[in-house]
């Protein structure tokens, strides 16, 4: 349980702040006790300096809280139900694996009015205050033109494995910069049995995963871990690691790159950015 020392009331709602530590998390998924809980799993007071990562639980018939606006991007990724979410002056419904994207300024609220409970992940970047319910600011409904843009449903998955490594993730692009999101690439991953990125690496930038399905054995450092479904993984820029399914069930994650690699760098994994077990070598 969280205390209440850890809990932060902003413009639309309480956020409780994780009290796991470390490269793997559990998401809180104790009864809910309200009709919405929202659990800052990661971010910059708990060793996530570019993104604040939310996992955020709405009872059946959980209302709005008011509209309001983020100085940065806001992102909303349905995991279960479906969620209610207005941007200005507009509403939609969106159902698992939707992602919706809140540009910088949108005046926006969620709230569930069916049902069933809603499980959602958010991730609000950049970071330019550590205090994320001091970014929230109450705000009077307008306008956005042509708003159903920012609501992006997943692509059909489409299985297929060609052999080891990173071509074998199945990937489904939900925002990029080329979709309108300049400071963060969020995707679904489906990792078939054998596949990931087995030999270790690093990136310059932060990485995270959501395991929504299934197993991921995840190298961290000299580390070894097993992340399981509901849990997070954060990879710190420049940190040594590697990630595979090694299960004969299909593994299925969200990963999130923050911020996303350069334009024209696929999926970060271009040789200027991934290398062996060596970190990048120095600007000179």
């Amino acid at each position: 349980m969280q205390s209440a020392a850890q809990e932060f009331k902003g413009a639309v709602g309480i956020y409780h702040l994780s009290e796991a530590r470390g490269p793997i998390r559990k998401v809180d998924l104790s009864p809910l006790t309200k009709d919405v809980s929202s659990e800052i799993v990661a971010g910059p007071e708990n060793g996530l300096d570019s993104a604040f990562v939310i996992y955020t639980r709405m009872a059946a018939g959980a209302k709005k809280r008011g509209l309001y606006t983020l100085p940065v991007d806001h992102t909303y990724l349905v995991l279960s139900g479906k969620l209610n979410v207005q941007l200005g002056t507009d509403e939609f419904v969106a159902e698992p694996q939707t992602l919706v994207l809140v540009p910088a300024g949108i005046p926006h609220q969620a709230w569930n009015a069916g049902a069933e409970h809603v499980a959602e992940l958010e991730v609000v970047t950049p970071t330019p205050s550590r205090d994320l319910v001091a970014m929230m600011k109450p705000a009077a409904p307008r306008k956005i033109d042509n708003a159903a843009q920012y609501i992006r449903v997943a692509p059909p998955m489409q299985l297929t494995n060609s052999g080891r490594g990173a071509g074998a993730l199945n990937e489904r692009v939900l925002a990029d910069r080329d979709t309108g999101s300049e400071h963060l690439l969020e995707r679904l991953d489906e990792a078939l049995p054998g596949s990931g990125r087995a030999e270790t690496h690093v990136h310059p930038f932060d990485q995270v995963y959501f395991i929504r399905k299934g197993t991921m054995s995840v190298q961290y450092g000299l580390n070894k871990y097993e992340a399981t479904e509901n849990s997070l993984v954060i990879i710190p820029q420049g940190v040594i690691h590697s990630n595979i399914n090694n299960t004969s069930e299909l593994e299925s994650h969200l990963t999130l790159m923050l911020p996303q690699p350069p334009k024209g760098v696929a999926a970060g994994m271009d040789a200027n950015f991934v290398t062996g077990a060596q970190a990048p070598p120095p600007k000179k």
